[in-house]
């Protein structure tokens, strides 16, 4: 099956993996720190940038296992629609619960915590607009998404 691997070390990288499949996102309310625009690491548990939509050998049951954060079959239902249309060997980014191919542009949506314009993903352009932007409290603040209670 087509799954999200880790695909480099390119911007930031704390995970030293070589090729991991992602884990299921692990997005608190403090998205800034970047667990709202980073892949997660699925062995490591550590943090990644760029993803690679590549052919694995696994399931969806084993990927699920293997990335132990809560019932299977939620997880297989959430990670077969975040994964949705891959495209095998585009490079992808995570942002606010979703995930965009590195070319994408026009990227204006409704995340989990905000709403989000940009011309292109934050991560492609690079830190200079990551510091302005997603990598910042005040950033998420503004546009968070209220939801009801």
């Amino acid at each position: 099956m087509i799954y999200l691997v880790k695909a480099n070390g390119d911007l930031i990288s704390p995970c030293a993996c070589v090729s991991t499949p992602i884990a299921a996102p692990g997005q608190k309310d403090c998205p800034w720190c970047g667990c709202g625009w980073l892949f997660v690491c699925s062995a490591c548990r550590k943090t990644f940038t760029f993803a690679r939509a590549e052919e694995v050998d696994a399931t969806w049951e084993e990927l699920a296992r293997r990335d132990g954060r809560g019932d299977v079959e939620e997880w297989v239902e959430f990670m077969k629609i975040l994964q949705k249309d891959l495209r095998p060997g585009a490079l992808y980014v995570y942002l606010d619960g979703w995930v965009f191919r590195t070319d994408q542009k026009d990227l204006r949506f409704d995340g989990w915590h905000a709403k989000h314009d940009f011309a292109r993903a934050p991560q492609v352009v690079g830190r200079e607009l990551i510091d302005r932007t997603i990598g910042t409290r005040a950033y998420w603040d503004e546009r968070r998404v209220l939801t009801e209670q």
